[in-house]
């Protein structure tokens, strides 16, 4: 299996290239199109790689993904299937290795094999604070996993302390530890900073952020549309 990502930062599609009877899983909506020997199904919550019906409703209603999966397998043969998010910006692949883990913020999954397992991790209160999404995904297993971003993507390999904007984050891997706290010291300073909630990483491992925060573009482009008619 391999991911070739082309028109990167702003375009992203991913060619996944399977090779005789491979499978590939990804969202319902990703794919653009796939050769004719690819056979496609559609994977309910029952899946064992997508933590059964209770981690496919987690998934779905507090992870930020859809309920339901396509897996696309290549049969007679080598093929391949072509993958894209909803969101103009950048795909990247984290190579995720045993006994490691991914957390990859709701929206942001795109697609892995069945050797990598999905479930959610709880931020808690911190999380609800935060006014961003209450759950991680959490990839275990090994194998590419592939992620989308708002905007172009910046890895950042980590050894110490970092903070970055809720809005920004789209992955971090295990080794890191994370704070929520307001942006600024104090409520009225966050507020008038035009910031809200940052996280505080520490430790030793790799962050993915991406350029643009989805919620703050959909907010500008909002106040500069005409007004609806009655």
């Amino acid at each position: 299996m391999r991911f070739n990502t082309h028109y990167r930062p702003a375009h992203s599609l991913t060619v996944v290239e399977l090779g005789p009877n491979e499978t590939v899983r990804a969202e319902a909506s990703a794919m653009i199109s796939m050769t004719r020997n690819i056979r496609v199904a559609t994977t309910g919550p029952l899946n064992r790689s997508t933590g059964g019906f209770f981690g496919g409703l987690k998934r779905a209603f507090l992870g930020g993904e859809t309920f339901f999966t396509n897996t696309f397998t290549a049969e007679n043969g080598p093929g391949h299937v072509t993958l894209a998010p909803a969101l103009t910006g950048d795909m990247l692949v984290h190579e995720l290795a045993q006994n490691h883990q991914l957390f990859i913020q709701g929206g942001s999954y795109v697609a892995a094999p069945d050797s990598v397992q999905l479930d959610t991790k709880w931020q808690g209160m911190k999380g609800f604070f935060s006014g961003e999404s209450l759950f991680f995904l959490n990839a275990t297993g090994y194998g590419p996993v592939l992620m989308n971003a708002f905007g172009a993507v910046q890895t950042i390999d980590l050894d110490g302390e970092l903070i970055v904007d809720t809005g920004h984050l789209v992955a971090f891997t295990s080794g890191l530890q994370y704070t929520v706290s307001k942006a600024s010291a104090g409520w009225i300073k966050s507020f008038l900073s035009g910031e809200g909630f940052v996280l505080k990483f520490t430790g030793r491992g790799r962050l993915y952020v991406q350029t643009r925060n989805p919620a703050e573009y959909g907010r500008s482009v909002g106040r500069a549309l005409p007004p609806r008619e009655a």
